[in-house]
């Protein structure tokens, strides 16, 4: 009897086993940052960059595919194609943070104030609050890159926190992460 107990429970087995290695595999879907603005690589329009009449808006922006257990955003955008002061420091022009987990999107114009309603913060730059359109002055473009952060916490950090503290806390914290670069010159 123990034989044929062992014969089942082996065939149970294989049966499981099988039926899984079979069953295929679903991964969540990616987080994807786009824009209504522009496409992935494209030209940045004029009305939010420093050469339209400032302020400018903001850069409206989407996202998809949050992970399981976000608790909110970070959202960066700066041209990577600055280098300031030999080190590997670029140039920011928004940075927000503790954006609502049930975000899906920033719209164009986002106000200019260190917090707004639903909490999201942003950073105080070039004695500017939030948003800082591109304008680099040069004949060449530079590059704008966009990145998205989800983290499975809300960011503790005033209004008046720097970049590096903002990127600090968020570190440890990322459950996805995606990009999007648009280009600009004048």
């Amino acid at each position: 009897m123990r034989r044929f107990s062992a014969l089942i429970a082996l065939v149970f087995f294989a049966a499981t086993a099988a039926a899984t290695a079979q069953a295929p595999r679903t991964r969540p879907p990616p987080l994807v940052l786009s824009s209504s603005a522009f496409e992935d690589g494209g030209i940045i329009p004029d009305k939010y960059t420093q050469k339209a009449p400032q302020p400018s808006p903001s850069i409206p922006f989407n996202w998809t595919g949050t992970p399981a257990g976000t608790q909110s955003f970070v959202l960066i955008l700066h041209d990577l194609d600055v280098v300031t002061n030999k080190t590997l420091t670029d140039s920011l022009h928004w940075l927000a943070w503790n954006i609502p987990a049930t975000a899906t999107s920033l719209p164009e114009g986002v106000p200019n104030v260190a917090q707004l309603p639903d909490g999201t913060v942003q950073i105080t730059h070039r004695n500017t609050i939030g948003f800082v359109g591109p304008g680099w002055p040069g004949p060449s473009y530079h590059h704008y890159t966009a990145e998205l952060f989800a983290l499975d916490t809300k960011l503790s950090l005033g209004t008046t926190a720097t970049r590096d503290e903002v990127m600090a806390a968020a570190n440890g914290h990322i459950l996805g992460r995606a990009a999007l670069a648009g280009r600009f010159h004048r």
